[in-house]
C-alpha cells in the first residue's frame, strides 16, 4: 500500500485540486490518501469530513509542515506495515495521472531509494524551474541545478544532495527508522531535507525523476525577492520562516561532516555579518 500524506491549512480551492488529480490516479487501487489539516478556518474542515475516501487528521492549529507530516507519519506507524511505502506531497501543486504509478515503479526500481520529482510551472508550455537540489556545506548554500537543466535533458532521473517534500516517495520502514520529522527544531523550512539527510545516511540512495514531474504556479525568483524584504530578526525568530535559526543550524549539523562541524559556529556568524552572493542562511 501508498500513503499519500498532504499537510493543508486553508487554501480550499488547492486542497479540492490535488484530490481531484488524486482521484484521477490510474493507481487508485493501491494508495490511500491522508489529510493533516492544521486548523484550516477556510471552510477546508467543513468539505474534508463530506470526503468519505480521505482519511483526516485534525493538527492543533500550530504544526506547521514538519509537525503535520510528523502527525501523519505517527499514524502510519500504528496501522501500516513495513512493505508499505509514503509519498509526501503538498496542496499547491498539480499532478498527471500516472504520477503515483509512475513514481512507485521508479522506487521499487532503485530500491533502497527516495524518489523526488521536478518541478515544472504550470503553463500551456511547462518549462522545468526546478531541477534537483545540491548543497555546499562548507559556503552554507543550497542551490538549484536549473541552470543546468540541459545537460540533464537526456536523463530520466538523476541523483539530488537533499530531496524536497513537494513529491516524493520513501519506504515507509525505512522512516520509521530515522525517527520521523523533528517539528520542534525543524518546524517548517529545511523539514524535507534534513529528513531526506537522515534517510541517506542510512543508506538510501536520493533520486529526482525528471519525468514524472509535479507542476506549481509559484513563482521563485519573486517569492525569493520577497524573502529579502522582510524584516532580519523576523526571518531569524519566526518559525515560519525560511531562515528561522533554529531550523537552519539543525539542517547544517545534519549535513556537515567533523571539520564542518567545528568551524560551522564561527562560519555562521561569519555569514551573519558579510553574506556573499547566492548564500541561503538568511
Amino acid at each position: 500500500m501508498i500513503y499519500v500524506i498532504i499537510p493543508v491549512f486553508n487554501r480550499i480551492e488547492k486542497t479540492k485540486s490535488i484530490i481531484s488529480c488524486l482521484r484521477e490516479q490510474t493507481a487508485k487501487d493501491f494508495f490511500h490518501t491522508i489529510i493533516i489539516d492544521d486548523g484550516s478556518t477556510d471552510g477546508t474542515s467543513e468539505w474534508l469530513i463530506k470526503q468519505n475516501d480521505i482519511k483526516t487528521i485534525k493538527g492543533t492549529g500550530n504544526l506547521l509542515w514538519g509537525g503535520a507530516i510528523n502527525l501523519g507519519f505517527n499514524y502510519l506507524e500504528r496501522i501500516a506495515t513495513s512493505k508499505d511505502w509514503v509519498v509526501l506531497i503538498n496542496n499547491d501543486v498539480i499532478i498527471e495521472k500516472d504520477y503515483i504509478n509512475n513514481i512507485f515503479k521508479l522506487a521499487k526500481k532503485h530500491y533502497p531509494a527516495a524518489i523526488g520529482s521536478a518541478i515544472k510551472n504550470y503553463s500551456e508550455t511547462p518549462e522545468i524551474n526546478s531541477v534537483n537540489l545540491k548543497i555546499d556545506t562548507w559556503n552554507l548554500k543550497i542551490y538549484d541545478e536549473i541552470k543546468n537543466k540541459k545537460k540533464y535533458q537526456n536523463f530520466g532521473i538523476v541523483e539530488s544532495d537533499v530531496l524536497s517534500g513537494r513529491g516524493v516517495i520513501y519506504p515507509l520502514e525505512k522512516i520509521i527508522k530515522c525517527g520521523g520529522m523533528r517539528p520542534k527544531i525543524l518546524p517548517h523550512y529545511y523539514a524535507d531535507y534534513e529528513l531526506s539527510l537522515r534517510a541517506k545516511k542510512m543508506g538510501i540512495k536520493l533520486l529526482v525523476s525528471l519525468d514524472n514531474c509535479v507542476f506549481s504556479e509559484e513563482d521563485f525568483i519573486k517569492k525569493n525577492a520577497e524573502r529579502k524584504k522582510e524584516n532580519f530578526l523576523k526571518k531569524l525568530l519566526l518559525r515560519k520562516s525560511s531562515s528561522y535559526f533554529i531550523a537552519k543550524i539543525a539542517f547544517w549539523i545534519q549535513a556537515s561532516n567533523w571539520l564542518e562541524l567545528i568551524t560551522l559556529p564561527f562560519r555562521m556568524i561569519i555569514f551573519m555579518i558579510t553574506p556573499k552572493p547566492g548564500s541561503k542562511l538568511f
